[in-house]
């Protein structure tokens, strides 16, 4: 008996002493996972600098046109202008009808979305990132020479009509992104009044959560296989980094405190002041309830929203705007406040994870989800 209870004296303290460990590696970061660029890093920033040249080349245009007189009015001009949006319609077709080559899966996302908004910044950004994919060579030669193809939307609807190829962002075609996507779609109410009252894309909250559930998924299979996929719900990440969003309990609380902190470059305005008041006199418990209710995900969101808002307005106000960048939003999200250093040309990373055989950064898979197209019924662009 003296030996038995011996063996579980030791037993419990070598457990507790785990425990404890892990707590501390945890509490000042040592099992931090170092983040890094990702390998296409360069190409998105150079698209972006791509998208502000023809920006500001449109600019310059209408300047001059608002300047010449009766330009307006002159017939030929009108002409003129209504066959290149002709000509422009044609080309966009044409990108589809490319992309259709490759996957007509993802071809039928981008035209649907397409017909929906007429948005030539949205389809450019969609058919960028599909470029990202791998094994496309001819890819971006064929969509630069794009001209006339002879299609129209309802030849091009009916080519799309029957989908026959896999989504060529392979980690929508797996059984557990179902489960995500199930999951969302009944917090899309919440996610969507969050978004409201932080004046923030649903999308942007939506790439991060996705981001934050498929590396949970990779890194603890075993745990979504047997509790989180029979029941059909998002995954709470663990004890330390809390909630579906994974929020750490320092950047909880800096996420409060800088609603409250007029001097800080965080700060929202008045407006946001009170969105995270505590209701009890007890915030560290309330602040744990918060983050870790498995039935009701509204802070969760809140929380994530608001961090990704607040860098967004320390970027705005050194003059770069990001609130047009799910990938780099991501990235801050992932690798936190303090290493958010506002530039002209920010790295789009953080850590990484292997999916089906495809390395991501946290901030790439939030580009792929926010630009693939899917769930834009419950997130609009």
């Amino acid at each position: 008996m003296k030996k038995i209870f011996l063996i579980l004296v030791y037993a419990f303290a070598g457990f507790g002493f785990i425990m404890a460990l892990g707590f501390f590696a945890v509490k000042f970061e040592w099992t931090n996972v170092r983040g890094k660029a990702d390998q296409n890093s360069n190409v998105y920033n150079n698209f972006e600098l791509k998208e502000k040249l023809l920006l500001a080349q449109n600019k310059d245009v209408n300047s001059t046109a608002s300047s010449t007189d009766n330009l307006l009015n002159d017939l030929e001009k009108q002409i003129q202008a209504l066959e290149q949006i002709k000509s422009t319609e044609k080309e966009n077709l044409c990108k589809i009808f490319v992309v259709s080559q490759y996957s007509d899966l993802n071809a039928k996302t981008i035209f649907n979305v397409y017909q929906k908004y007429s948005d030539q910044k949205i389809l450019d950004r969609m058919v960028f990132a599909f470029s990202l994919k791998k094994n496309m060579p001819d890819f971006l030669e064929q969509i630069k020479v794009c001209t006339s193809t002879g299609l129209d939307e309802d030849t091009l609807s009916t080519q799309l009509q029957n989908p026959k190829d896999q989504n060529v962002f392979v980690w929508q075609n797996s059984e557990h992104w179902n489960i995500i996507k199930q999951a969302l779609t009944r917090d899309a109410s919440q996610i969507n009044e969050v978004a409201l009252s932080t004046d923030i894309d649903p999308r942007e909250i939506v790439s991060v959560t996705i981001v934050e559930q498929l590396r949970l998924y990779y890194t603890q299979r075993e745990l979504f296989e047997t509790f989180f996929k029979p029941l059909k719900i998002l995954a709470s990440a663990n004890k330390m980094a809390w909630g579906i969003m994974a929020i750490k309990e320092k950047t909880a609380i800096q996420i409060e405190n800088n609603l409250k902190d007029k001097n800080s470059p965080y700060y929202l305005g008045e407006k946001y002041e009170k969105l995270l008041d505590f209701k009890t006199n007890n915030p560290a418990q309330e602040r744990y309830a918060r983050l870790t209710d498995d039935k009701n995900h509204f802070y969760s969101y809140l929380y994530g929203a608001l961090y990704l808002k607040q860098v967004e307005q320390q970027w705005q106000a050194q003059g770069f705007d990001i609130s047009h960048r799910p990938e780099i939003l991501a990235t801050l999200f992932n690798i936190g406040f303090k290493n958010s250093v506002p530039k002209a040309n920010p790295a789009v990373g953080g850590s990484t994870m292997n999916i089906l055989g495809q390395t991501y950064s946290f901030g790439s898979l939030a580009h792929e989800f926010y630009y693939s197209g899917v769930m834009e019924e419950e997130f609009p662009f």
